[in-house]
């Protein structure tokens, strides 16, 4: 498979990262074995928060990290504003995890400019994070938001985040485009990219190859799929392990074929209200 430069971190990944929001809907055996399975087939990026599945997904995570930390890249997530309620996060996340550090931290959801005052205030969550990495506990800072990319772009000029995590699917390319807007400012300042929604929350899934080598065909470091079963994580590792770009005539029949669906109601992340998606988000 593929690997890339993750940013300045030093470090190369495998172009398909393992999202395991999903590993805490199915039974933990069938969440240890799949995740075993990831490593044995040379995936190390692995994308967690501390909700997830009311921490089920960090706890499966650590199970196996317990084993197999050294092959591992941990990411986990705090939606937390200040530093205290950030830091408690992170000591419940490392416990879970069953590590003394993770690899990468998020600022999560940062998806207002009134939620990047927050972080970044004094005794905003931005404080916890640079304190935690002067103790060890975390190697790189990170931010994500789902909505507007004109926050993040705002980001970097605050602070030197080490990476971020945005939405890149096909469907993201035609409104509020991170990857027109974000990525080239994040690429110039070596920041390493991970993508997110491939697949559309699933509504992409039947065209899943499709839509994984449109992912794998921007200038990012990795994309991050959501699996939940070993049949998921199969069909991605064949699309990964025999990536090809898609050509001129591909994207193209690629963005008719989506078009229709570039509405409020199919990308929620991207609407003013995701509980109730008819309206785009505006720019505040």
């Amino acid at each position: 498979m593929e690997e890339r430069p993750y940013g300045r971190t030093g470090e190369k990944l495998p172009i398909l990262s393992f999202g395991a929001m999903h590993i805490a809907n199915i039974p933990e055996a069938d969440a240890l074995k799949l995740v075993s399975y990831a490593l044995d087939k040379g995936l190390r990026y692995f994308d967690t928060a501390f909700w997830y599945g009311d921490g089920q997904s960090e706890e499966r995570l650590g199970k196996v990290a317990r084993l197999r930390r050294k092959e591992m890249w941990i990411a986990t997530k705090t939606l937390e504003r200040t530093r205290r309620g950030a830091r408690k996060q992170l000591e419940t996340s490392l416990r879970r995890l069953n590590t003394d550090h993770v690899d990468e931290w998020r600022m999560h959801y940062v998806w207002s400019y009134a939620e990047l005052d927050k972080i970044t205030a004094p005794g905003g969550a931005l404080e916890a994070a640079v304190k935690a990495r002067e103790e060890g506990l975390v190697r790189f800072i990170s931010i994500s938001n789902h909505g507007n990319p004109g926050v993040q772009v705002e980001a970097l000029k605050w602070f030197p985040f080490d990476s971020m995590l945005f939405p890149v699917s096909v469907l993201d390319h035609f409104i509020l485009s991170f990857v027109d807007e974000l990525l080239p400012a994040a690429k110039a300042k070596g920041v390493a990219v991970a993508g997110m929604k491939i697949l559309g929350l699933g509504r992409l899934s039947r065209i899943y190859e499709r839509a994984l080598r449109y992912a794998f065909g921007l200038p990012i470091d990795t994309a991050v799929v959501g699996m939940a079963s070993l049949d998921d994580l199969r069909r991605d590792l064949k699309v990964a392990e025999n990536y090809r770009p898609l050509d001129d005539e591909e994207q193209l029949s690629l963005y008719r074929e989506v078009l229709p669906m570039v509405t409020p109601a199919d990308m929620p992340w991207k609407a003013e209200d995701w509980d109730n998606p008819v309206a785009w988000r505006k720019r505040t």
